[in-house]
């Protein structure tokens, strides 16, 4: 810019001094306001935080009272860990041990480890942070590497909401050998809000006219689901239970589905009621769905209180299934909601069912097999698996029993497998003959739970995968025969492939901070087993003969094929393989005994323990160590192995399975879907399923036109789902009093090109499109991949490698093992902007100058009220440290062990209030 001396560059009047001086006094007020505003905040939230030395605390928010000494033992609590050679740990809750240890009496908390011990405290304090509840055991022994700030020995204990008792209650999280801080997760009904009356239920299922089955949703209510409402704040999510109360999911009691705003300053108005636990699904127009009743009035209408919906869709395939928000109903005050699950399929095998990770457990062999009879207390029973008894039972008869000469019916068979509250598989007879009871009359039923049965577990009379099932009579009363069947088609994958990390979102503005999900469940692959690359730094190429491979699967056993002959039950084996391709002199790499577990929130890390010995060191066994790092590039990617030492074999698996969703652009001129960080695109009016960017969907028998281009488009990445999902609104005259109909599109990577579409008509119409389509695989760095799914529910989707920063070539490797080479493509580079768009002058006005020496004072001012409060001090702290955290919908999962403990970097340290707060 140029100026003219005579006007613009004249000397400052009294006026334009005045002038100058008055906005750097504004903006110092506003900065005054601001930062004490802040301090105001910080205040409100300091409830939220706080601790006690008895042994319960009142909830905050709404008073309620967390008794904890439920869990005292007359002995102690004892948990073992697997990966740092048997060390064990032994602690009471609101007591002592009754032992000594090392010695001393009066102990809290006492680790034993190679034949010594140590105490962790002498007593715990009882810490509340934002739901979040543990145990701080303090004044333990003096550590060898403790730190000046933490020089002791300490042990801490996460008390975890979970409304059903658990055989396992307790985890350890993984440490490092030299570690002088524990960290153990402690699931307990003790930590949850009570159910009000009338709420309450075990059972959370519907009969389908259509498929003369029953739709059972129970196994979903182990978790906690989040889910943007692309506005700022989040939905936390129960099925068929309450919220389970934690690290801000502090809901209302009774409450399933709540909105969380971060930015309510008042903690009693950041979690609004929007729907009461629902224990009743319901099948209207063949959609299943649960409606929820909120007692909060509606904001936009309080002559009506607000009610969510959710509607259920089926997916065979899906894994880390999970709720988003669709859209509000025309009424303002109606939430729905889709849930695309296994769980709503209506066209399963008999006597199969999948779990809530969409394991499929298959026990149809069992009603080929003939009925068994038992006997007890002189009657003989009669019982078949998802099948007819046959004589001496009645026609329908699953069930029954003989005594002198007269037979009574216990239940009519069917083939529905369900689980009950705590996860495990049964089947139910009912209608069977009329029985007395103290309380009247009833009919006989008879319930047959099924107990894994293999290698792993005792008493089970079966000796490998293929041995003899056993059945066993538990009791017979109250008019119900109760049956236990331990059989091998029970279990279950052997270890979690699930873990959970701690997020801080309150400082980027995307929501709440807590635990979110890292989740490897899509590489598990029950059909093929993956083949890693070797490449390992030349000191080490020795070790390895050219002519051996490995293989391994995730979180579950090799697959039994190729003629591997590790023993059963590996999950990684390396071989010889001879010139015809055939392997030879395998070893055992390690089998699962421990789960997945996390670093940081991009890094897991998985192991594999107690393989065969090594060649080099006969009394050291072999292990593999699968270190997971999230690379939105790598597409499922593929491991690699890195380095061997001790006998321990590193493999690096660089993946985009487990990254948090990302936000793309839609633009609506030219109707491409834009992936910035990438520099992809898709274009849906040159897409293959569409017509110029429209989608032709069956409604009222017509044919109705939906354009997926336009303006209002939010559109999200689901790495975990191999998915992109769509959200907007389309005008549809039949639709509710607005005559509009909410629209998600699942676009789905897979090698075929299909479509559904379910139409949910409430107050508002709800659409929920699925396309899959190999389209979109090259968008989500998936490149050509399988996603086909056999029966029992796994992927045999393909993989690749990392790419580079410009040029990325991806190679493609399916769990086979063997790479193919894809397609290149070019990510884009981001520019700066020019220096001289902002430039910097060489002087400062006398107002500018006068200004900042007034908000210097300002802000000394406010910063020496701030130093008095902790509190105000790290909200300040706050205020100025960026966060690279992403909006994640992400599955909060309460029965998993959770890490909340580990900073940004993936060390522990070894301050406390760091690594707990």
């Amino acid at each position: 810019m140029r100026c003219s001396f005579q006007k613009d560059c004249a000397a400052p009047t009294q006026e334009n001094f005045r002038q100058q001086m008055r906005f750097p006094i504004v903006i110092s007020l506003v900065l005054l306001l601001f930062f004490c505003g802040e301090s105001v905040a910080a205040d409100a939230a300091n409830q939220l935080k706080f601790s006690t030395t008895e042994c319960k605390l009142k909830e905050p928010i709404y008073g309620s009272t967390f008794d904890f000494s439920g869990l005292h033992s007359d002995l102690a609590h004892v948990v073992k860990s697997m990966n740092n050679g048997g060390d064990q740990f032994e602690f009471n809750i609101c007591g002592n041990l009754s032992r000594t240890c090392n010695g001393e009496s009066n102990v809290a908390a006492c680790l034993k480890r190679q034949g010594k011990e140590y105490i962790l405290g002498r007593q715990h304090e009882l810490f509340y942070n934002n739901g979040n509840m543990y145990l701080k055991y303090k004044s333990g022994a003096k550590c060898d590497n403790g730190t000046a700030d933490n020089p002791n020995y300490q042990l801490n204990i996460r008390l975890y909401c979970d409304y059903t008792l658990d055989a396992q209650p307790m985890h350890i999280t993984p440490y490092a050998n030299e570690a002088c801080s524990f960290y153990i997760s402690y699931r307990t009904p003790l930590a949850c809000l009570s159910i009000p009356e009338g709420l309450q239920s075990n059972s959370c299922r519907v009969g389908d006219t259509k498929s003369n089955g029953t739709f059972d949703l129970m196994p979903l209510s182990d978790s906690n689901y989040r889910t943007s409402n692309r506005q700022g704040a989040f939905f936390v999510i129960n099925v068929c239970k309450p919220v389970l109360y934690g690290e801000n999911s502090m809901c209302p009691a009774g409450s399933s589905i709540c909105l969380f705003d971060s930015k309510a300053t008042n903690p009693k108005e950041r979690f609004i009621n929007f729907g009461n636990v629902q224990t009743h699904p319901v099948v209207e127009k063949g959609q299943l769905l649960l409606r929820h009743e909120s007692p909060t009035p509606c904001a936009k209408n309080s002559s009506a209180n607000y009610t969510s919906v959710i509607y259920f869709s089926c997916d065979k395939f899906i894994r880390n299934a999970h709720p988003e928000f669709a859209g509000l109903g025309a009424d303002s005050c109606t939430y729905q909601f889709n849930f695309v699950t296994p769980l709503a399929c209506n066209d399963l095998k008999p006597c199969t069912a999948f779990t809530s990770t969409n394991e499929l457990l298959d026990l149809s062999s069992l009603s080929s097999k003939p009925a068994r009879t038992l006997l007890k207390d002189g009657k003989n029973y009669t019982i078949a698996v998802c099948a007819h008894a046959g004589a001496p039972c009645q026609e329908n008869g699953g069930a029954c029993y003989e005594q002198n000469s007269t037979t009574i019916s216990l239940g009519n068979s069917n083939s529905q497998l369900r689980f009950n509250q705590t996860g495990s598989l049964y089947l139910l007879y009912e209608d069977g003959a009329e029985c007395s009871t103290a309380t009247g009359m009833r009919r006989w039923s008879t319930k047959i739970e099924f107990v894994c049965a293999n290698n792993a577990t005792k008493d089970n009379g079966a000796s490998t995968a293929g041995g003899s099932d056993s059945l066993k009579i538990i009791e017979d009363s109250n008019c119900q025969l109760l049956i236990q069947y331990q059989t091998p088609l029970a279990c279950r994958e052997p270890i979690r492939c699930k873990a959970t990390t701690y997020v801080d979102h309150t400082n980027d503005g995307l929501g709440s901070s807590g635990d979110e999900l890292i989740d490897l469940t899509p590489l598990i692959s029950a059909t093929d087993n993956y083949e890693a690359r070797v490449e390992l730094p030349a000191s080490m190429e020795h070790l390895v003969p050219k002519t051996t491979k490995f293989f391994l699967n995730v979180c579950r056993p090799l697959v039994p094929k190729y003629q591997l002959g590790c023993a059963g039950g590996s999950a990684a084996c390396m071989a010889k393989v001879t010139a015809a391709g055939a392997p030879e002199e395998e070893r055992s790499m390690g089998f699962p005994l421990v789960s997945l577990t996390q670093r940081n929130r991009t890094f897991a890390e998985l192991a594999y323990l107690k393989g065969d010995p090594c060649p080099s060191d006969n009394t050291t066994e072999l292990s593999t160590h699968i270190l997971f790092n999230c690379n939105m590039r790598a597409g499922r990617g593929q491991p690699v192995l890195r380095s061997i030492e001790d006998c321990a074999y590193r493999f690096e698996w660089e993946t985009n399975v487990f990254c948090p969703p990302h936000e793309c652009t839609f633009s609506a001129d030219t109707c491409d879907l834009v992936h910035d960080e990438l520099g992809r695109r898709f274009n849906f009016k040159s897409a293959p399923f569409t017509k110029d960017g429209k989608i032709e969907i069956d409604y009222n028998a017509t044919k109705m036109s939906v354009n997926i281009c336009g303006a209002h488009r939010k559109a999200m990445t689901d790495y975990s789902q191999a998915l992109v999902n769509i959200f907007f609104t389309h005008e549809s005259p039949n639709c509710g009093r607005e005559g509009t109909m909410n629209v998600q599109i699942r676009l789905i990577c897979s090698d075929q090109t299909e479509s559904s579409s379910t139409i949910s008509s409430d107050q508002q119409c709800n659409l929920l499109y699925v396309q899959r389509t190999p389209s979109i695989c090259e968008f989500l760095s998936l490149g050509t991949t399988q996603q086909n799914f056999e029966t029992n529910g796994s992927t045999s989707s393909s993989t690749s490698s990392s790419t580079s920063t410009t040029t990325s070539t991806t190679t493609q490797a399916s769990p086979a093992g063997k790479p193919t080479k894809a397609a290149t493509s070019t990510t884009t580079t981001t520019v700066g902007p020019d220096p001289a768009a902002t430039p910097i002058g060489p002087t400062a006005s006398v107002g500018t100058i006068l200004g900042a020496i007034l908000s210097v004072t300002f802000c000394v001012t406010c910063l020496g009220l701030l130093a008095f409060s902790p509190a105000r001090r790290q909200r300040v702290r706050r205020l100025f440290r960026r966060s690279n955290s992403a909006v994640r919908y992400s599955r909060v999962q309460s029965n998993e062990e959770a890490n909340l403990l580990l900073e940004p970097n993936g060390e522990f340290t070894e301050s406390d209030d760091d690594m707990l707060l």
